[in-house]
């Protein structure tokens, strides 16, 4: 058996095949054999998510012990790691439940993971002074409907500025719900047409294959 066979071949009509039975299942009504077929496909996913999860954690976990090893750079970074997934994963492990485990979520990894996710507005207020700049009308237009919309979001702008609230409804349903919908028709139409490509074996990313050597092929 050839190399390409396997590791092209095999793959891309294996792709194919099964995504189009879950398509057709989904349009139109199937036999009970081929239901219990796509139920068994989907519960494989799940189980190779979670295999490819712990096999991230693992090979993870040995990187970050053999940098503390080596004292790599900010190998102290490191021990942070370690040490945070030894006690977490143990206690997990003996009792999900122990008082010691939800502490360590509740007081550590939940408000980091607030943190985190805060550091985003910072991004987003600077994403937004760049954008809303009145450089030309189109900007102008943007900078003026997004000062409606936050007068009428905010308490203080409602009550200052009382006609904000009916025009920012009426911004929020029509011009923006508009536009929303279009970016997801256009987001539909883009992976429906990436699918058509698997199917028919043009896209190779998934498989490993870059661009330039599928051009040299």
């Amino acid at each position: 058996m050839s190399d390409r066979l396997v590791k092209m071949q095999i793959p891309m009509i294996l792709t194919a095949v099964i995504g189009l039975l879950m398509i057709i299942e989904f349009f139109f009504p199937m036999p009970a054999s081929v239901t219990s077929l796509n139920v068994t496909l989907r519960s494989f996913v799940t189980i190779i998510s979670a295999t490819a999860l712990i096999l991230g954690t693992i090979v993870l976990t040995i990187f970050h012990t053999k940098k503390v090893g080596t004292r790599g750079s900010e190998w102290y970074y490191s021990i942070v790691y370690v040490v945070a997934f030894v006690v977490t994963a143990g206690l997990g492990v003996l009792n999900v439940r122990d008082t010691t485990f939800l502490w360590i979520y509740n007081n550590m990894t939940s408000p980091i993971g607030a943190a985190l996710y805060s550091l985003t507005a910072f991004y987003i207020t600077s994403a937004a002074y760049r954008v809303l700049r009145a450089r030309n009308w189109n900007a102008a237009v943007l900078l003026v409907c997004a000062l409606v919309v936050l007068l009428m979001l905010i308490p203080i702008g409602a009550i200052l500025f009382p006609p904000v609230v009916p025009l920012g409804e009426w911004i929020r349903s029509f011009p923006s719900g508009a536009g929303f919908r279009g970016m997801i028709i256009g987001t539909s139409l883009g992976i429906m047409g990436l699918g058509v490509r698997v199917f028919m074996g043009r896209q190779k990313e998934h498989l490993g294959i870059r661009e330039e050597r599928r051009d040299s092929e």
